[in-house]
């Protein structure tokens, strides 16, 4: 990655900008509030290379995103509660998304020679409805698809031109991305180049890239200092729970029962893209054309990559697909110049029409069977209800300035594109997540920021809930409780403890949990 020129500094600023919409509404569990909860720990005389969640060891990732998050809380903590905290924790995904969307613009712009386009690619990866969540997450995949675009970007320029630099870069990326998510991020552009090589034909790119060893220097440089730090910290246990259980079980068995299907993404990925997927519709019709240039060939076959290795696991997420945005949006800059029909902006209207028709026929909806899920949409439907007035104008204006977006004659298809994206960004950022966040987690933030006035000591039962603790500023074990111990207890076993007669104190409540205060110790 070059230095930035100054139309890609504005570029990069102004996304960090839309970035930050929305990113001040309370902590979703479980991997935002295990994040920065684990940060939190790790800054609160945790081991450097190592995190721990709730005072035991996780292994989940790699430390790079840890440090990213730890260094914004340290920075700019003490501007917390006129930044609020959450945008604070979740800054470091806001910038990476913005690189993320500017790496790609500045390729886009570099390979197919028209000047505007680079602007039509950033702003459109900002917009997409899956990345638009994740590049607000306090999680490690908005940094994760930050190393892949650079990865991307390289390895084609390496095919046009090789280099000693780049080769030196791609090294550095994939150290890189090691440290943030482990071996993923070697994994998918190994296949893809290796594949390309195989196809083209091109055996001495391939050898001339694996015998950097610059490369391979630089690496273990990189990773070095961390191992030895984790395997001070954990020894052995971090290693094998890390690849055996969090990669190999990930791919081969349904892990957290996030299973699927083989045709998932089928089904995921138009939802995932929108509303540029009438765009990979208009890419798949040319794929011979495209197939002739080697920088084309080279994004095809990253995408085919990522799709097959991703329907081929155990467990199955829908961000996963977005691994292959970087040759994917790079493919839509290929093609958008070529379409002129607005029918390819139709599906922008798909997430305005269903907040609307959520809110109209919600009571359609048959009732959850978990406990938590009856009281989660109780919770939404109550808010929907107080809100209706201020929600039906604003769903019914965003959903009318798409369609005219849609319907505007002369203007071109980038344009109704990205209006659309804006229209669906301020959907997702300003309806959808603050109603879920206020209905879910904002009881939880009250309900920690309740147990830090009064000082409590918190342990939980059956419930695992990490922001809570993050809120606290305090770990809170899963543990049978003792005396004055409060409790944060999971609603079926809040039950079962009010079947007991038991004395306690309920001191805060939310959907599938409540915050108690025994009178006297129990167990459960």
């Amino acid at each position: 990655m070059t230095a930035l020129s100054k139309p890609d500094w504005r570029l990069f600023l102004c996304l960090v900008v839309l970035g930050l919409i929305g990113t001040w509404i309370p902590l979703f569990d479980l991997d935002e509030g295990a994040f920065l909860e684990a940060t939190r720990e790790l800054l609160d005389g945790g081991h450097w290379a190592a995190t721990t969640l709730n005072g035991e060891p996780r292994y989940d990732k790699p430390i790079l995103s840890y440090w990213l998050q730890a260094s914004s809380l340290t920075l700019f903590g003490w501007l917390s509660p006129a930044i609020p905290i959450e945008t604070i924790g979740r800054l470091p995904s806001v910038i990476a998304g913005a690189l993320w969307a500017t790496v790609l613009g500045r390729f886009s712009e570099e390979v197919t020679k028209k000047p505007g386009l680079g602007v039509f690619v950033a702003l459109a990866l900002a917009t997409t409805l899956g990345t638009s969540i994740i590049s607000r997450a306090a999680t490690a995949d908005a940094l994760l698809n930050l190393w892949l675009a650079l990865l991307f970007t390289d390895i084609a320029r390496y095919i046009l031109n090789p280099s000693d630099s780049l080769r030196l870069k791609v090294f550095l990326w994939l150290g890189l991305g090691i440290l943030t998510k482990g071996p993923v991020a070697v994994i998918i552009p190994a296949c893809a180049f290796s594949f390309w090589i195989l196809l083209s034909n091109q055996w001495s790119l391939f050898w001339s890239a694996i015998q950097s060893w610059g490369g391979w220097v630089l690496i273990i440089a990189l990773l070095t200092p961390w191992l030895i730090g984790v395997y001070d910290a954990q020894g052995y246990s971090f290693f094998e729970n890390f690849i055996l259980l969090h990669n190999v079980e990930r791919f081969s068995g349904n892990l957290h029962g996030h299973g699927g299907h083989p045709l998932y993404y089928l089904l995921v990925m138009p939802l995932v893209l929108l509303p540029y997927s009438g765009l990979v519709v208009a890419v798949l019709i040319r794929i011979r054309e495209y197939w002739a240039c080697p920088i084309n060939r080279f994004a095809l076959i990253w995408v085919a990559i990522v799709v097959i290795l991703v329907s081929s696991s155990g467990t199955q997420l829908p961000h996963y697909i977005l691994y292959s945005t970087a040759p994917l949006f790079v493919l839509y800059a290929r093609v958008l110049p070529t379409l002129v029909s607005r029918l390819w902006a139709l599906p922008g209207l798909f997430v305005p029409v269903s907040i609307l028709g959520f809110g109209l026929l919600h009571h359609l909806l048959p009732e959850p069977n978990h406990l938590r899920d009856q009281e989660q949409l109780t919770m939404l439907l109550q808010l929907m209800i107080e809100w209706r007035i201020p929600l039906a104008a604003s769903s019914l204006g965003l959903l009318l300035l798409s369609l005219t977006a849609l319907l505007i004659p002369k203007w071109q298809l980038s344009q109704r594109l990205i209006t659309l994206g804006c229209v669906q960004l301020a959907c997702i950022t300003l309806i959808v997540l603050p109603l879920i966040s206020e209905a879910r987690q904002q009881p939880l933030k009250e309900a920690a920021l309740i147990a830090k006035k009064a000082k409590a000591d918190v342990v939980s039962q059956g419930i695992r809930m990490p922001s809570f603790s993050f809120y606290r500023g305090a770990i809170t074990r899963e543990q049978a409780p003792t005396e004055g111990q409060w409790v944060l207890i999971s609603l079926t076993r809040f039950q079962e403890l009010e079947a007991l007669n038991s004395a306690f104190e309920t001191k805060a409540s939310g959907p599938g949990w409540r915050l108690i205060a025994p009178r006297e110790p129990f167990k459960i």
